[in-house]
């Protein structure tokens, strides 16, 4: 598969693409498995053709007392993937399938730009909602708050948690509005990988049996996905874009820190070696004092 943008317009315009990547690129599942792991920068920008700014690898298989959806057999609600990185959700999920479920396992997902044109004219109250009222929805990983429609650095996204994390008044209705929206539904075989837009998708799982083992990438851009402009306009930022000045320091830093040789990131970046460290140095120490 070539570097090119194809497949990333693709899914901004559609919200999600599934791909054979595995005989796109002359490999076997368990090859694609290992460089997804070892390289998921590198992967990633392989395959929607841009440079990441940050990406998160987690192995999705059922383990032994697994206490998430992703390490468990049982049916998995929508929601969106909504850890956050400098106030923004991941925009790409990717789904590398190493291994299907011998029996079930689907992937399910609806489009919340759809669902947004339906209530529009079937619930216009709750369609408003979705962009004005303020929720604290709970995630396995922690809490988010905000609407449940926002820009957040220009971007304008969902967030999501599965039924029953959020019990407010607006996530009841958006649940009841959910069971009644066309779902999309594909099975992943070894070697596809399914290529979703998680500002937009809601995703989920069908339960299944026995083993099956997927490598999901979550892709943090800078340039937002495109988006329903009527529905960008009814959105509030609810965390301001950062300035290009911090973008170009952020960059830097993820670099020197996924091991880009030091010279490369600095000429990148138009300054010297010296700056370059004393940028990595004041990201880790401003980190490092919020752990305390």
């Amino acid at each position: 598969m070539s570097a090119s943008t194809e497949l990333l317009d693709r899914v901004s315009t559609e919200g999600l693409a599934v791909v054979p990547v595995a005989g796109a690129w002359s490999t076997t599942p368990e090859a694609l498995r290992e460089s997804a792991a070892a390289s998921p920068y590198a992967f990633a920008a392989r395959l929607l053709g841009v440079e990441p700014l940050m990406v998160e690898r987690q192995p999705i298989r059922p383990i032994d007392g697994g206490r998430s959806f992703a390490s468990t057999r049982v049916d998995t609600p929508l929601h969106t993937d909504s850890q956050m990185f400098l106030g923004v959700p991941a925009a790409i999920q990717i789904l590398v399938c190493v291994k299907p479920a011998p029996r079930g396992g689907e992937s399910v997902l609806v489009d919340g730009s759809r669902l947004v044109a339906r209530l529009e004219h079937g619930d216009a109250a709750l369609a408003s909602a979705l962009f004005d009222v303020d929720r604290v929805q709970r995630f396995y990983f922690g809490d988010v708050t905000g609407p449940t429609i926002a820009r957040r650095s220009g971007h304008l996204a969902w967030t999501v948690a599965p039924v029953g994390a959020s019990d407010d008044d607006v996530g009841q209705r958006l649940a009841a509005a959910l069971a009644h929206e066309p779902r999309i539904a594909h099975t992943l075989r070894a070697g596809e990988a399914l290529v979703a837009s998680n500002h937009r998708m809601l995703h989920g799982r069908g339960p299944f049996e026995g083993d099956r083992e997927l490598v999901r990438l979550l892709v943090w851009l800078e340039r937002p996905l495109g988006a329903d402009p009527r529905q960008a306009s009814r959105a509030r930022e609810v965390s301001p874009p950062l300035a290009e000045t911090t973008l170009v320091r952020v960059r830097a830093v993820l670099a020197i820190l996924r091991g880009v040789p030091p010279a490369k990131v600095a000429s990148d970046a138009r300054v010297n070696e010296a700056t370059l460290y004393a940028w990595r140095d004041a990201f880790m120490r401003s980190g490092a004092s919020a752990l305390v």
